[in-house]
């Protein structure tokens, strides 16, 4: 792993402000735990010296002298190793017992816990620079006598040098687990977005069938994962989609094209009769509209495949829609000597586009009618069925066989029982575009007899 690109990562850019705002923090806890302690210490010694003092003053007033001074001394070489140093002076002053060669200045006999300062030149037998201010206590006795307790600097700075080393400890620990868990996440969030980076150049060099794999947790890189292998699923269907209708286009429509090419060559090879012209010109006129047709059919398809149509998208009154082309195309079977069966529901309504919905139910009554053989009948259907409009078409021709019905959806394709009627093959693309566009299921079904049966089920939610 590259750690200087790791270190530009956004999670390890906000893993140190985090850990910058965790160490302010802690430092500021640290601080209120410290002042804390030291407060606390500053008390306990306090009651540790009017205790002393005043032990030692009920010595004094129950002893004779000579055993109140022996009493001082014991006291003070038992109490040696806690840093305890007691004076005893008399009434001008003099020192008559204990470690300090004289009363320190500022320090008034009245019994509280002051904190004076205390220089070499007062602490007997000690080395220097162990001055500095002591917590202490003094009294006057009853007698004029002086008495002084107090606490070495030692102790409460051995204590709170200890405090302070814990707490450096804790912040500096607190700090580097920071750093490191925003570098391990850090490098996890870098080895998705590789995975997504390496998979985004695979396709990019052309390889569509690439998608990201996912993690197996759920999480939102999984989400997003799962959208874009269904964005590039689509890309690449849209993509075989284009390949397909490029060769469809240069296998389907270049015979035709010939066709026009060659009538044209051979009515300009020699002088013709104007009725010979006017029939030539009207056959390949025939035959461009039938490749205009090919050409916005496909169109439409593409667009509508896409999901870039570029139509009005409201409530649709399916019910009349379907009578209107039911009645329309009813006509054309008549004339035909075929019968179109109308069994339509009134109120069936979508959201939808009535273009495109128009435009696939005509397409279906189409092949109806046209497979259907003289004499027979087909039938449109449009009724609700548990809160779904459906939509039926069925036809008393030859049918699809079980095997095709996914292959006949395609673009161009047409079975060989089609072959003798006119068409492109495209009519049930389009159905189908037009299906998926609206969510509606289509399926291709035996009629009840021969024939097919063809269904657009609209699901629940789809009414308007």
């Amino acid at each position: 792993m590259n750690l200087p690109r790791l270190l530009r990562t956004s999670a390890v850019r906000l893993a140190m402000r985090y850990a910058l705002l965790y160490a302010v923090l802690i430092a500021l806890g640290l601080g209120v735990l410290y002042w804390t302690s030291a407060r606390f210490v500053d008390a306990q010694l306090g009651a540790g010296l009017r205790k002393t003092l005043n032990e030692l003053a009920l010595g004094h007033r129950d002893l004779d002298r000579k055993t109140f001074l022996a009493l001082v001394r014991s006291r003070l070489r038992a109490d040696a190793p806690d840093g305890l140093h007691l004076l005893l002076t008399d009434s001008n002053g003099r020192p008559l017992a204990g470690d300090l060669e004289g009363w320190p200045p500022g320090l008034p006999a009245d019994g509280q816990v002051h904190n004076v300062w205390v220089e070499d030149d007062l602490i007997s037998g000690r080395p220097d620079d162990e001055d500095g201010y002591w917590p202490a206590v003094g009294i006057r006795l009853p007698d004029g006598d002086q008495l002084m307790v107090a606490y070495g600097v030692d102790q409460a700075e051995s204590l709170l040098d200890f405090t302070q080393g814990t707490m450096g400890t804790i912040l500096g620990v607190s700090i580097a687990l920071a750093l490191g868990l925003g570098l391990l996440q850090g490098r996890a969030l870098l080895l998705r977005i590789d995975t997504l980076v390496d998979t985004a150049r695979a396709i990019g060099a052309g390889r569509l069938n690439q998608r990201i794999p996912l993690s197996g947790r759920n999480d939102e890189f999984d989400d997003l994962a799962g959208q874009l292998n269904g964005m590039l699923g689509r890309i690449e269907e849209l993509m075989a989609g284009l390949r397909q209708v490029t060769d469809n286009i240069a296998h389907d429509l270049r015979s035709p094209l010939s066709r026009v090419r060659n009538l044209l060559d051979v009515t300009l090879l020699e002088a013709r009769e104007p009725a010979e012209y006017r029939s030539a010109i009207e056959r390949a006129t025939a035959e461009l509209e039938e490749i205009i047709r090919t050409f916005n059919a496909l169109l439409e398809i593409a667009q509508t495949e896409a999901g870039s149509f570029r139509g009005e998208w409201t409530s649709v009154d399916l019910s009349a829609v379907a009578q209107e082309l039911g009645e329309l195309y009813r006509d054309t079977a008549e004339e035909q000597g075929k019968v179109l069966a109308l069994e339509i529901q009134p109120g069936l309504s979508v959201r939808g586009n009535r273009h495109l919905l128009a435009q696939a139910l005509g397409n279906l009554l189409d092949n109806a009618i046209k497979f259907t053989p003289a004499g027979e009948g087909a039938r449109l259907q449009a009724v609700e069925d548990a809160g779904r409009v459906r939509v039926m078409v069925s036809d008393r021709g030859p049918g699809i066989p079980y095997g095709e019905r996914k292959r006949v959806l395609q673009r161009f394709v047409r079975l060989d029982a089609a072959r003798s009627t006119p068409g492109s093959g495209l009519g049930l693309s389009l159905v189908a575009a037009v299906a998926r566009l609206h969510g509606a299921t289509l399926s291709l079904e035996d009629a009840a007899g021969p024939g097919l049966l063809v269904t657009l089920d609209f699901p629940r939610g789809s009414a308007a």
